[in-house]
Formats: structure tokens, sequence, C-alpha cells
């Protein structure tokens, strides 16, 4: 074949290509496969045939856990000069599999057959082939984010842009087949416009655009510019906003909720004793590893090993989403009018659950019915498919091997409240001091305790009512701070705002959300994606706007895609 022929037939396979988020971001260095020019679609693709065998069978049978890698995607996962693994994955999959016992198995997959691979049952997982885009989600599925990356843009350091909304308009460069391809074309279509934009083959070839003046940013991932740029200090900068946000997950097989529940939890157990922050400054150093990169919930507990969970897939006898197209009716649980205890904080959160609701099927085109019952008798209604969810529900691994849990909406936990002028920031500031617990919250007081035996510092303690919490610290002043739950805070700090605030630590994070049936994969996806939907257009801040200090958010995960999902606009245009 011609060389030019050649290069417009691989031209146009890369611009054909849906799965160009497949494509590699960094620069070139040696594989041992021979890569391609551009991806391709692997003939496998998307399996709707059930698999009653999980992945967790396999590991616990052979004491192996396999996991497909690339060796070229530094600093994620790469052959160092004696010919090791080495990388941030590689790492955190050594990290697993200590927690397991079993042997870690890495196996070289490339962008183009991983999907292959992991869907053969060659490999139990993929790791660092994959960052998370939600047309992936159609193909895999992913555990939870461990890592969050981004795509930037590189400018010429004497020009004048200085946020990625002010480039809009100009002559951006990226590397064609690669996910910055992708990343420009969820770009547009949120903009509702055409970006002018230039492929390249390579990301040396864009940056020598950028020097001469042919183009004037680029797009790529921030590690990858950060690279190709290292030997010419002072020439480029590289914005701080993301282009797209990319989140890092390890990719299973689709429907395989039993091992994405291992290693969800495995996760969870790396980042509650400090291992994942570790591993984050050893890789990263320099760079913050934020608390809510990986969501806690109730009843961790112990370390987890896979003889734990079930070995079998189960299956929902009837999935949510054909049913909510065929009667246009949401089910829901969890639903209240009442208040507990007629505490404040309840009245507000019951009202967010109707609003989100509300929002929720607006932009779904349905109506909401609300069944009764309390949270045990929703969950059997539940499982049973009386309902399609419950809301207000915190994540919880006692109930996750019958239900499943999505789109967490709403943080809330422990915070010190003190008056506006204290001097204290913390229970270092609080040795010998008073701290106020609530009598509706029986485990505060241990709590409080715990942290401050922590730090060796004496404490003394005094139960006030909720209602009289403010009253306590300003006029009583029988206590130095308030230790509770930010929801049993709030209506204090709104009705003193100029004599009352809050430290800046949360000493625990809780998360509200929804619980549906066990392994509905694509309700599970439509629910995530529209909490976050409703994230990026200021929705759920407005709706939540009364349980939330100050101007402090939800911390959302967001998965790089468009607004529409199984024949849903989720924008709420």
């Amino acid at each position: 074949m011609k060389p030019l022929l050649a290069f417009a037939l691989s031209v146009a396979v890369a611009l054909a290509c849906p799965f160009a988020v497949f494509g590699q971001d960094e620069p070139s260095i040696p594989t041992l496969a021979v890569p391609t020019l551009a991806p391709t679609q692997t003939s496998s693709g998307q399996s709707d045939a059930f698999d009653s065998r999980s992945a967790v069978a396999d590991i616990v049978d052979s004491g192996s856990f396999r996991v497909g890698v690339l060796y070229n995607d530094p600093p994620y996962s790469a052959l160092n000069q004696q010919g090791a693994l080495q990388g941030f994955d590689i790492e955190l999959l050594r990290l697993i599999a200590d927690v397991w016992d079993v042997d870690l198995v890495l196996s070289q997959v490339t962008r183009q057959n991983a999907l292959d691979r992991l869907n053969s049952r060659s490999v139990d997982a993929v790791a660092a082939a994959f960052v998370r885009y939600r047309v992936l989600d159609e193909v895999v599925e992913f555990s939870q984010t461990y890592l969050t990356g981004r795509q930037a843009l590189m400018v010429r350091a004497d020009s004048d842009f200085t946020t990625v909304q002010s480039l809009v308009g100009s002559r951006l460069g990226y590397v064609i087949g690669t996910r910055s391809e992708e990343a420009l074309r969820i770009w547009q279509e949120r903009l509702g416009s055409s970006l002018n934009s230039q492929f390249y083959l390579t990301l040396d070839q864009a940056f020598g655009a950028l020097s001469s003046g042919e183009i004037d940013a680029v797009i790529g991932e921030a590690h990858a510019l950060q690279r190709v740029t290292n030997p010419y200090p002072g020439a480029v900068r590289i914005l701080e906003d993301a282009v797209i946000v990319e989140p890092h997950a390890i990719a299973v097989r689709r429907q395989d909720a039993n091992l994405r529940n291992l290693l969800n939890r495995t996760l969870q157990h790396l980042a509650d004793d400090g291992q994942l922050e570790i591993l984050n400054g050893e890789f990263f150093p320099g760079q913050e590893f934020p608390p809510d990169t990986i969501y806690l919930w109730e009843g961790l507990g112990d370390a987890p090993n896979p003889a734990q969970f079930s070995g079998e897939n189960r299956y929902p006898a009837q999935t949510a989403i054909p049913r909510l197209l065929q009667s246009g009716r949401l089910r829901v649980g969890g639903l209240s009018e009442g208040t507990v205890s007629g505490l404040e904080s309840q009245r507000r959160l019951n009202e967010l659950n109707r609003l989100l609701m509300d929002e929720l099927a607006r932009r779904w085109g349905v109506t909401v019915e609300a069944v009764a019952g309390d949270e045990a008798a929703a969950a059997e209604m539940l499982q049973n498919g009386e309902i399609d969810l419950i809301v207000g529900m915190r994540p919880d691994w006692d109930l996750a091997s019958a239900l499943d849990f999505a789109g967490l909406y709403l943080l809330h936990g422990d915070r010190l409240m003190v008056p506006v002028n204290s001097r204290i920031r913390g229970f270092n500031d609080l040795k010998g001091q008073w701290i106020g617990v609530l009598f509706d919250d029986e485990t505060a007081r241990d709590r409080a305790q715990a942290w401050a035996d922590s730090i060796n510092a004496s404490v003394n303690f005094i139960h006030t009512p909720a209602a009289s919490a403010a009253l306590t610290l300003l006029e009583l002043d029988n206590a130095d701070a308030i230790y509770a739950d930010s929801l049993s805070l709030i209506p204090h700090l709104e009705a003193s705002p100029s004599a009352l605030r809050l430290t800046d630590r949360w000493y625990s994070r809780s998360y509200f959300g929804f619980g549906l049936r066990h392994n509905d994969i694509d309700f599970r996806l439509l629910l995530e994606y529209t909490i976050q939907e409703l994230f990026v257009d200021g929705t759920l801040r407005n709706l939540s706007a009364g349980l939330l200090p100050g101007a402090e958010t939800t911390p959302v995960h967001l998965v790089p895609g468009t607004p529409s999902f199984a024949g849903f606009n989720l924008s709420g245009a």
C-alpha cells in the first residue's frame, strides 16, 4: 500500500472510531507489543450473555489475581530500565493482592486488545489501560475512582490565556486517536458549538506547532504534557483548570458485581488506613490526596478477602429502565413527610429528598410514586421488584450483597462548632476544655473521645439538647465547642451567622445516596450520571443549600461524557 494512502486510511479509522478514548495520551516509549497508529474497536464489544461465574470464583480457586496492564503508561504502569514493571497502578495492585493474600499475576495488554483479554476471561481485571469515560461504561464495569487526572491545555508562556474558557474559539491541537480527541468532542457537545481544532500524529508534533505559533494550545493528559515540556522550562504553561477530569479506576467484566464490590471494599480499606495517601505521595509528591477521593461506606470493618464474596453472579429479574419507559412511573421508597423527634435537620433532609426525586423525574420524563414503609420494608420491596429505588440511604457494606448503591448526593459528618471569635481550630486547642455533645446522638461522646485520645488530649464533656446547642455555647457558656453531625449544626449557624462558625476539618464523612436492585447496572449508571449533571449545572447545590455549611458542596465524582443516556436527556434543558 502506498504511504499516502495508508496514512489517509489510518486517519479515517481514527476519526470514525467511537473508542478513541482507548487511545494513548502518553509520549511513546518501548512496548513489547507492536502498537497501531490509531485504536480500533475490539471484536468482543459488550457481551449481552449473562455469565453466572464471577471472577471472584477464579481468584479463590487459583489463589491468584490476574490483571491486564499496559507496559508503556508512566507514571501508572511501565517497564523501567531493568525491565521491571513499576507505577502507581502496579503498586496499588500489589497492595490489593497483599490484602487478599493471593498472588498477583500481571499480564501485558494493549489498548486495542484489553477488552478481548478481559471478556475472554484471560484476565480478571484491567488496570491503567482505561481511564473511565461514559462511553466505556457500555462495555466494562469500573471500581470506585482511586485517582483523578485531567485533560489539560498547554499554552505558550507569553500568551494571555489563563482559563479553559478563554481558549474557546482559538486554535487547538490534539493527538489523533487519543483521549484528547474524545475530550474535545465532549467539550464541543457541551458548548453547543464547534471548536477550531487540528490533529497531529504525535505530541511532539503538536508541541512544535504550538512553539511555532501554528496553534494557540495543545490539549492532552496533564502528566504527558508535563513530560514532553520538561526540557523547555519557561517556554510553555499548563493551565490549572481541566478540560475534562479523568477518573482512574479498575475495569472488570460488565455486571461482575461481586468483583466490583470486592475491589471497592478493598480500595476503601486502603484509603481508610492511609495506604492510598502514602502511595499518592510516592508517585505524585506535592500533589494533595483529597479525603473524598474514595467514598467510605458504613460497616467497612476489617480488610476483606475474596472468600467472603460470592463466586456466582446474580441478575435482577426485571431491570428498571424498560419498566420506567413503559409505565412512566418511578416507584420510590424512603420519602417521608414526618420528622424524627421534631428535628429541623430531618425536616430539611426530607424536603431535599422530595425535591431531588421531583427533579430526577422531570429529567427522565416520568412521575414519582411514593411508596410508604420504613427502610427495612423498603429494602424488602426493592428486592422483590415492588419499587425502583430507595432515596436517602447511606451505602452500607452489611447490605451490599443484596442491594447496590449509587448517586451519592449529600455529604454530612462530624464537625466542631465554636463561637466566631474563638481561637479553637481543632482538638489540639481543646485540651482541658469542655465539649458539648447532643443528647439524641448516643455515640457522639465516644467519637469525640477517640479524636481526643489520638492526640493524648484530656477533654471534658457536657450533654445538651440539639435545639439548645447554640445557647450552650453563646449564653450559658457551658462548652467551648459542640461536636456533632453537620446536619444538626447548620440550623444554628443559619440562625446566628455572625456568632457561630465551624472549624475547617471534617472528622467523619458520610453520604446519602440511592439504594437500588443488585446488579441493575444501567439503572445505576442512569442515577449516577443524573446526579453528576445536577452537580455540574448547580442544581444539586441549590437543592441542598440548607444542609451544607456555607459555600461547601458535596463532592461528586464526575465521569466524562455527554449528558444523555439510554434515551434520556439528563441536562435538564
